[in-house]
């Protein structure tokens, strides 16, 4: 609920956070080699365009027309149409001031490949110095093997340890495409996926994927692509066939270019990245300078006004005492999910008394499987139900996230969110919206953040990846927190959440044990006083 967010949070001295990136979920890799993508991706180019397929090009030109009709905006645009190319060791002796010079803005080098130091790309310190040397934006990639959550854990640390020392504009991206991979179950791809690109966030680094149109839509859950940035690689089409959104495209894998002996991988980039990966920093259409950098740039993340931390029943028993001690300031904790209030979370109960008996503030999540804007509305009575006898200091969160859903178009999605939100707005609670900003952005319709508050996930980053306010921000999934024996999620929030709901008896605040609201209980002391 918004109740005039913007004025309340003047009067209370509420500071609203504020960006200009979109989650546009893009992200592109690199390639291997010629001769390896001769036999890892050359049949993806016979692939026929998908029907349903996501074409960044409506988006940008989307992008460009709003610039057009509003010349007030002058922040940094968050979309960028510009020309790469990726490269390894295969590519020989690169004249780098030649590349620059024909046009290209960025591109990805690899770091090597496996889970060993020895496996680094022979060619890579010299590429990531003469192209930083030219002013070229950059980014690497690490070319997998993995077949284990393990494998993968550990081909990201030795990532980590070669690229150390640079500073990099585009993601650091893992290259998921080998043919003992293709034999992965949907699970199995997604988990390792996971692993790795959660340890390079872990270590500063912005993540992405890299993979071929059909393994990223056959093998990979939607929710981890919806997590990380994909560069999504798919020759000679008009547009991927790729359903979801991507940052990056390699279109072909036969360009020539100046500077280069031999074919050379190309790719269309959407995505600001140096924008959005350094904000604080950035300094113009690339954010490059032309200098070689040695030292990893410090850029101050805003932090907000409180610290703190989600959880479930999956935390298991939890300390909060210990907890509190530790520096939290609030926690939102999931009340349930589904439709009936039998699915209430089992520590729901718990984990509401505890946190608030150790001076937590709290607010609440229900996680959604709502189809339509009929079950959204079953949903929010199920969530009253479970909710109703407890005061929250923080807002009533609709989790929108299950890939059961995703098929669905934005205006459907859309309702539901509102079908949800303003039924438990209408029973006096504060209502927020949560879910990645990839699916915030781009599976909702954007006049539904004018009547109620984000709190939006995105990892690795030093600014979330959304165009409108939020309150709240989840920056991590893989924290540790004492009094917590479960890794958990953090989170940063901007908003003086407990002084709105207070100041406007919201959220069980205006509310006595009888039920009655403190109104209603004052004018019947007056009217007594009174006879």
């Amino acid at each position: 609920m918004k109740l005039k967010k913007k004025i309340l949070s003047l009067l209370l001295s509420c500071t609203f956070a504020l960006t200009t990136v979109p989650s546009v979920g893009f992200a592109a890799d690199k390639a291997e080699s010629s001769s390896i993508y001769d036999t890892t991706i050359s049949a993806e180019s016979k692939e026929a365009e998908s029907s349903s397929q996501f074409n960044v090009f409506d988006i940008y030109d989307a992008h460009q027309d709003y610039l057009a009709e509003h010349p007030e905006y002058t922040a940094p645009s968050v979309y960028r149409d510009c020309l790469g190319i990726d490269v390894s060791q295969w590519n020989g002796d690169i004249d780098w001031a030649a590349v620059k010079a024909s046009g290209i803005d960025y591109v990805i080098i690899r770091a090597g490949y496996g889970k060993y130091a020895f496996q680094v790309d022979k060619k890579f310190y010299e590429n990531i110095r003469g192209a930083q040397a030219v002013g070229l934006d950059c980014g690497v990639y690490w070319y997998s093997y993995a077949l284990t959550v393990e494998d993968a854990r550990r081909e990201a640390e030795v990532c980590c340890e070669i690229i150390n020392g640079y500073d990099y504009t585009f993601p650091v991206y893992f290259d998921i495409e080998e043919k003992s991979q293709q034999a992965l179950s949907t699970a199995q791809a997604s988990a390792i996926i996971e692993t790795f690109c959660s340890t390079i966030a872990d270590n500063g680094y912005h993540p992405g994927l890299y993979s071929y149109a059909s393994f990223l839509n056959t093998q990979v859950y939607n929710e981890v692509l919806e997590k990380y940035d994909v560069w999504v690689a798919h020759f000679n089409v008009a547009a991927p066939s790729y359903s979801n959104p991507y940052g990056m495209w390699q279109y072909s894998s036969t360009g020539k270019v100046p500077g280069i002996k031999g074919d050379v991988d190309l790719d269309h980039c959407y995505k600001n990245y140096p924008y959005i990966i350094s904000p604080e920093s950035y300094t113009g259409p690339g954010g490059s300078d032309t200098t070689t950098s040695t030292t990893t740039t410090t850029v101050t993340i805003d932090k907000g006004i409180a610290q703190g931390i989600d959880v479930s029943f999956w935390q298991n028993e939890i300390d909060w005492d210990r907890v509190a001690a530790d520096g939290i300031d609030y926690a939102i904790i999931r009340a349930g999910y589904g439709r009936y209030a039998s699915q209430f979370d089992l520590r729901f109960e718990e984990n509401a008394e505890r946190a608030h008996n150790a001076g937590i503030d709290i607010g609440i999540y229900w996680y959604s499987y709502a189809d339509s804007p009929e079950a959204a509305v079953q949903e929010a009575e199920a969530c009253y139900e479970v909710i109703k006898d407890y005061k929250y200091e923080y807002p009533v969160y609709f989790d929108i996230e299950d890939p059961s859903i995703s098929n669905k178009s934005a205006e459907e999605l859309t309702a539901i969110t509102d079908a949800f939100c303003s039924t438990l707005q209408d029973k006096g609670y504060y209502v927020g919206i949560t879910s990645y900003s990839n699916f915030l952005a781009y599976k909702l319709l954007p006049e539904i953040y004018d009547k109620y508050d984000v709190w939006v996930a995105h990892y690795g980053v030093k600014k979330p990846s959304f165009s409108s306010d939020y309150g709240m921000w989840q920056y991590s999934s893989d924290s540790t927190v004492d009094g917590i024996s479960t890794r958990v999620d953090m989170d940063y929030c901007y908003i003086a959440y407990p002084e709105i709901m207070k100041a406007h008896d919201l959220n069980g605040f205006g509310v006595t044990p009888s039920g009655e609201t403190q109104e209603t209980v004052e004018s019947s002391e007056d009217n007594t006083a009174e006879e």
